[in-house]
């Protein structure tokens, strides 16, 4: 126990001395009222002894719903003259959403050291089983959930247990494998020729081209959405266009191919000498290019094939078509961790006989 002496009108002093390993540890330190004195007396016998003491008062005062709220204004703060929140990233656009759920779910008045994991899992399944929500939203969800409460504990210097632990999260099973088919129709056109052909009846002149350069480059929507004539370096060395703010808040680079680069000028206003910032695409969301697409390819003539498709078959192009390695991929694509193009690393198995001898 900390020992506590006034020295003064608002002086005491805390002293902790403990035996430790055979060798006498004292620690001093004085403050102006005695409830500061002890509560740093507490923490401090704790320490010595590896049974650190944790004030949870905090963390039980605030609800679910407060610490999202506190998170919101971190990466969202309110422009005062809109009244409006402004997103610091596009990842913490996509983290609105799931935030505002969680801000009107049942959890929303719970204390923040209630919520356990198993009751994210008993949420989990039913949300699933009566809403139909899919597993991958679901993972979205928790994994904002989880942000909170790692900023909120780190910010509050407090211990606060993650409800999202292992297990709570669902499988996402194998994900989605559809690539373009490469075998040619009646009219002798791979899936690749109709799909450009279709994109170019659109009414959107510059589809195409998104395409083009999607397949080219793995690029994701946001990131084409966002891309400005200023970060797309046609006349360079090496022709690239550089991505300041990406899903994953970490800048990339990413060269161009042949194809990509025409795709690109295509694009080009014409009589205008300075592009600058002008957006590469006159679209305002990513969703436009969602919107765009569900415009020109139809289950009937492209079955169950979404935009995102196009970033995959680009990563598959890039493990079939060179002899890039693993991490120069990643550099590309933006994947952060290996084991993510773990789905791909097939495509070169019949590589590998080459070194069996």
């Amino acid at each position: 126990m900390a020992t506590i002496d006034q020295r003064g009108p608002h002086q005491f002093r805390a002293r902790v001395r403990r035996k430790v390993g055979g060798k006498l540890v004292t620690l001093t330190e004085t403050f102006e009222t005695r409830e500061a004195a002890e509560k740093w007396g507490v923490t401090r016998d704790g320490k010595v002894v590896g049974d650190e003491y944790v004030d949870r008062k905090e963390a039980r005062s605030k609800t679910v719903a407060q610490a999202c709220e506190w998170f919101m204004d971190r990466i969202a703060p309110i422009d005062t003259t809109t009244s409006k929140r402004v997103a610091k990233s596009q990842h913490a656009k996509n983290q609105l959403s799931k935030l505002k759920y969680w801000i009107t779910s049942e959890f929303a008045s719970w204390s923040l050291v209630s919520l356990k994991p198993w009751d994210l899992i008993d949420w989990r399944d039913q949300t699933m089983d009566e809403e139909g929500c899919s597993a991958q939203t679901i993972v979205h969800r928790l994994n904002t959930l989880s942000q909170v409460y790692v900023n909120i504990a780190l910010a509050l210097k407090i211990e606060l247990a993650n409800p999202v632990g292992e297990k709570v999260r669902p499988s996402l099973g194998p994900g989605r494998d559809r690539r373009l088919d490469v075998h040619p129709d009646k009219d002798g056109k791979d899936e690749e020729v109709r799909l450009l052909e279709a994109c170019a009846s659109s009414s959107r002149p510059w589809l195409k081209a998104a395409v083009i350069i999607s397949l080219e480059s793995a690029l994701r929507q946001s990131e084409l959405a966002g891309l400005t004539w200023d970060r797309v370096k046609l006349n360079a060395e090496y022709p690239h266009c550089d991505l300041p703010r990406t899903k994953n808040e970490r800048p990339r680079r990413v060269p161009l191919s042949t194809k990509a680069i025409a795709a690109f000028k295509s694009l080009l206003p014409e009589n205008v000498t300075v592009l600058g910032k002008r957006p590469v695409f006159p679209v305002e969301t990513p969703r436009a290019f969602g919107h765009a697409w569900r415009d020109v390819v139809k289950d009937e003539t492209f079955p169950d094939f979404r935009w995102h498709d196009l970033r995959h078959e680009a990563v598959s192009r890039l493990f079939e078509r060179t002899d890039l390695r693993d991490n120069e991929i990643m550099a590309i694509s933006g994947h952060l961790r290996p084991e993510m193009l773990t789905r791909y690393t097939h495509l070169r198995a019949d590589r590998l006989g080459g070194r069996l001898g």
